[in-house]
């Protein structure tokens, strides 16, 4: 079976490093991966403001043009040794559905190589970013609780497991524990997130999983998205699970299961 990177960052990402795609190519083929998928963060919708103090959560639209055409020639220049896809991270941002199924639309092709992820939710104050930083999401559950917080991503996460976006959704449904990102420094007392019931409805919307390899690079997590029990019931249910290590430089490529 090949193997595959399918979350892959890139420079046009704010909050990564500055290396040319081609590294992240170039570190797929030492490491003997055959298919490499870039996953840059899709702008944010128009109107939505970027929660996060520098606001650095996604590539800018300008730059889209410019990532595309070159995940397009990497795909030319390495072909027949790895197979290199271009597509994005789309965020789930519920009463953007609209603004998003439009980017989708206008880049259809792309959108069948892109996952659909869940980092914003909305809360009474406003929208906040839940992976942002373990302070940042400590603050937040002093101020609301954690198990709102848990509550309310677990019910953006079961409106993106519908595939909301039709015949433009993306097939892969990214990290989908990641509110669990901090759970070693703070966590609710028991879990109210119907983790079940999504992987059910991601297994009826035909979704394939994200197997995010990033959590185990994370101190106060440690495992992967999603993590082994779950993983094991989206298996159950008949999902699959496409490796990916969500990478933001090009070293982390394959980092958790691809052979150094």
């Amino acid at each position: 079976m090949t193997s595959i990177d399918g979350h892959v960052h890139s420079p046009y990402c704010p909050h990564g490093t500055g290396a040319a795609m081609e590294e992240y190519v170039k570190e797929a083929e030492r490491k003997g991966i055959g298919i490499l998928v870039f996953t840059e963060h899709a702008p944010l919708p128009e109107g939505f403001t970027d929660p996060v103090p520098e606001k650095d959560s996604a590539m800018k639209p300008e730059n889209v043009r410019a990532y595309l055409e070159e995940g397009a020639r990497l795909r030319r220049e390495y072909a027949g040794r790895v197979d290199v896809r271009c597509g994005f991270e789309v965020d789930y941002i519920e009463g953007y559905e609209e603004e998003t199924r439009r980017f989708l639309e206008n880049h259809s092709e792309a959108a069948a190589h892109s996952i659909l992820s869940v980092h914003f939710i909305k809360l009474p104050d406003g929208w906040f970013c839940l992976d942002y930083s373990a302070d940042a999401f400590e603050e937040k559950a002093e101020e609301v609780g954690v198990e709102h917080l848990y509550e309310a991503y677990g019910l953006a996460m079961e409106r993106a497991a519908g595939k909301p976006f039709g015949e433009v959704n993306p097939p892969v449904l990214g990290h989908l524990n990641l509110i669990h990102k901090f759970r070693r420094r703070i966590r609710p007392k028991t879990d109210p997130v119907n983790w079940t019931g999504i992987l059910e409805k991601a297994a009826a919307s035909g979704y394939v999983l994200d197997f995010n390899h990033a959590g185990l690079r994370k101190p106060d997590y440690r495992e992967t998205y999603p993590e082994p029990w779950i993983a094991e019931e989206a298996e159950r249910l008949g999902l699959k699970l496409q490796t990916g290590s969500d990478a933001h430089s090009p070293e982390d490529v394959g980092s958790g299961f691809a052979k150094e």
